[in-house]
């Protein structure tokens, strides 16, 4: 086992306490970490297992955005890890004053990638703060997986008593609720805190004051912070793409696309006019396909609503012309965002209307034509929820004229509380 000497504490807080060592096989300098004094490390001890979760899901994470651990061990009584000395945190950084929005955009550009690739591994790191952002060897790594959790794991919570998980400027509303029933979201609503904090200077506590915000960020902020989970990115992988489209440079991004932003930050913030000409700027590049199938899932609800409001025929043409795009094969996370965003039509468009139809149409033949669980559970939701006699008999229509699709929906559909007519139209 090497061997090494500890040379200085540097700090300690929550799990654990870390130290300056030198490896003495080799000379190098190392950090350790131990577990506090105060903890339980008796074998099989809750806090215990927290230590030795940390260590064994950090050092299982192979990815150049995560720090790694370079030795361990867990077996002896005070079990401690080593990890490289990294030059600083994000959080020494921001104790100079706002950062640069391009340097903001590279350091949450390496962040995106590692919690990305966490969570593609079943693991949620749930304390995501400028302190566990450390940058080593030219790069930000996270750090300080005390907290993470597999989304598979079926264990009991190991919490203190009323003692909430995670730093609180940076702590999604429903870790207050359940820390161990928290998902992905989560970490994007702290990623969303990180960046708001990068970009004003200031910690966001108790909430992140969207309009200090540079306009083309406030959507994206405000979407990562959102109260409820649902209303987030659906995944770090869409809010990695956002990210990007926004801070590319102008002749990597079609036209279209950045004046489409430009106006979709400026109705967002409460312009007037800006949700028409956006509405008018998409049917004036309809023809371009990347751009309309990119950009159109992200318009957000009450954007929605107000472009439905400004013009109700021009708003018709464009679900018409997003829906002629949606048909076909796509990937699975992009079947989610076809069902997201007709859903959202189906709650700003009026009862009975064309829209409704093609929207429900949309749903029923994505989910069952690409067998996706995600969007059975969309569209049930949404006929369960029905109240209008005129698209209840559409739903109902829908499922009689289509049976394969209406298979498959069929299964979710019977988990709910159903109108008469689509029960009927299931026999």
């Amino acid at each position: 086992m090497p061997r090494f000497k500890k040379t200085e504490r540097l700090g300690g807080g929550g799990y654990g306490v870390v130290w300056r060592a030198i490896y003495l096989d080799t000379g190098a300098e190392v950090i350790m970490k131990f577990p506090l004094d105060s903890l339980d490390m008796t074998p099989g001890s809750d806090d215990r297992k927290r230590f030795e979760r940390e260590a064994r899901y950090q050092s299982s994470l192979k990815h150049p955005g995560i720090m790694p651990i370079i030795a361990m061990n867990l077996k002896r009584d005070n079990p401690f890890f080593v990890m490289p000395v990294a030059e600083g945190s994000l959080d020494d950084l921001l104790k100079l004053g706002p950062i640069p929005a391009d340097e903001t955009v590279a350091i949450l550009a390496d962040v995106l990638y590692a919690v990305e690739h966490a969570h593609q591994q079943g693991v949620l790191h749930r304390d995501l703060k400028p302190a566990n952002l450390l940058y080593l060897e030219g790069r930000w790594v996270i750090s300080d997986f005390g907290l993470c959790r597999r989304i598979t794991s079926e264990s009991a919570t190991i919490t203190r008593a009323n003692t909430a998980l995670g730093s609180l400027a940076y702590m999604a509303p429903e870790q207050f609720d359940d820390a161990h029933a928290v998902t992905a979201a989560a970490d994007i609503y702290a990623i969303g805190q990180i960046l708001y904090h990068c970009l004003t200077g200031e910690v966001p506590f108790p909430r992140a004051r969207i309009s200090k915000l540079d306009l083309k960020f406030r959507y994206l902020v405000s979407r990562c912070v959102a109260e409820e989970p649902s209303e987030r990115f659906r995944s770090v992988q869409e809010l990695r793409r956002e990210l990007e489209l926004l801070s590319a440079p102008d002749d990597e991004v079609a036209p279209p696309t950045i004046r489409a932003n430009e106006l979709k930050a400026e109705a967002l913030d409460g312009h007037p006019q800006s949700a028409g000409a956006l509405l008018r700027l998409m049917l004036d590049a309809s023809d371009d396909e990347v751009f309309i199938k990119e950009f159109t899932p992200s318009l957000p609800r009450e954007l929605l609503r107000e472009m439905i409001q400004s013009d109700p025929f021009a708003f018709e043409q464009m679900v018409r012309t997003f829906d002629d795009y949606s048909a076909g094969s796509h990937p699975f996370h992009y079947t989610d965002e076809i069902a997201n965003f007709f859903a959202r039509i189906l709650e700003v468009s009026p009862p009975g209307t064309a829209l409704r139809h093609v929207s429900l149409n949309r749903l029923l033949v994505v989910g069952g034509s690409h067998n996706r669980f995600y969007v059975g559970e969309v569209f049930a939701r949404t006929v369960a929820n029905l109240t209008d006699p005129a698209d209840i008999a559409v739903a109902a229509s829908l499922l009689r004229s289509d049976p394969p699709n209406a298979d498959f929906m069929e299964p979710y559909l019977r988990r709910y509380s159903l109108p008469v007519p689509i029960t009927q139209a299931l026999q």
